[in-house]
C-alpha cells in the first residue's frame, strides 16, 4: 500500500471516530468539555478504538485512492462516520 493511501485511511478513520463520538455526546445530552462526556469518550476509546480502526482499515484497504478521497470529503464535511457511509456497522461501535 502506498504512503498516500495509508495516510488517507488513517485520516478517514480518525475523523470518523471524532464524528461518531461527537454524535454520541450530542445524543446523550452531553456537552463538550463536561466530565461525563470526557468519561464516555475515554471509555469508548479504551473499549472500542482499536477494533474500530482494524475493522475499517480492512474495509478501506480495498478501495482506490480516489474513492478514499471521496470518503474523506464526506466524513470531513457531513459529520457522518464510516458506519453511516459504508453501511456495515460492527456491534462494538454502539458499545459504550
Amino acid at each position: 500500500m502506498t504512503p498516500l493511501k495509508t495516510d488517507l485511511i488513517c485520516e478517514i478513520i480518525r475523523k470518523s471516530q471524532c464524528n461518531l463520538l461527537e454524535r454520541k455526546g450530542v445524543n446523550g445530552g452531553c456537552s463538550n468539555g463536561s466530565d461525563h462526556f470526557e468519561e464516555m469518550v475515554c471509555n469508548w476509546v479504551r473499549l472500542n478504538a482499536r477494533d474500530y480502526r482494524e475493522h475499517f482499515r480492512c474495509c478501506l484497504e480495498v478501495l482506490s485512492t480516489s474513492e478514499l478521497g471521496d470518503i474523506l470529503r464526506v466524513v470531513a464535511t457531513t459529520g457522518k462516520d464510516l458506519n453511516q457511509i459504508l453501511d456495515n456497522s460492527p456491534s462494538f461501535v454502539e458499545r459504550v
